[in-house]
């Protein structure tokens, strides 16, 4: 007795096979994709190399913001450069906010976050001022 499908018709059953015979019965093919899924062509490669080079984007800077807060904590005020990569590093920043706190000069010392912040040049868009 043969079984057939219980959720399409002889008809429809029969269609199917006869799609997929080729994946059967012949060596596999690569699969086919839609236009919309093929990468688009860079006409200029310099704007490959001008993307990866960038600074850091918008959401990098919101992404470092939020690191930075989640790490530092009250108890850890006032602090220099020193101290600062320190507790990044002891608290498995990403390498990104590492460099990026590098940067600051080695006398100055910080009283909160947001004085951090305001000299990475990463504060609230909000509370940078306006020009």
């Amino acid at each position: 007795m043969e079984r057939g499908s219980t959720k399409h018709g002889p008809l429809h059953d029969d269609r199917l096979a006869q799609e997929t015979e080729g994946m059967v019965r012949d060596a596999p093919q690569p699969a086919r994709t839609e236009e919309w899924r093929e990468p688009e062509p860079v006409d200029d490669p310099r704007e490959l190399f001008d993307a990866q080079t960038a600074g850091p984007s918008g959401q990098d800077e919101i992404d470092q913001r939020s690191e930075l807060a989640r790490l530092l904590t009250r108890d850890e005020f006032p602090l220099g450069r020193a101290s600062l990569l320190d507790i990044l590093d002891a608290k498995g920043a990403s390498q990104a906010l590492v460099t990026r706190a590098a940067g600051l000069p080695p006398g100055d010392q910080y009283r909160s976050t947001h004085e951090i912040l305001a000299a990475l040049g990463i504060s609230h868009p909000e509370e940078q001022p306006r020009g």
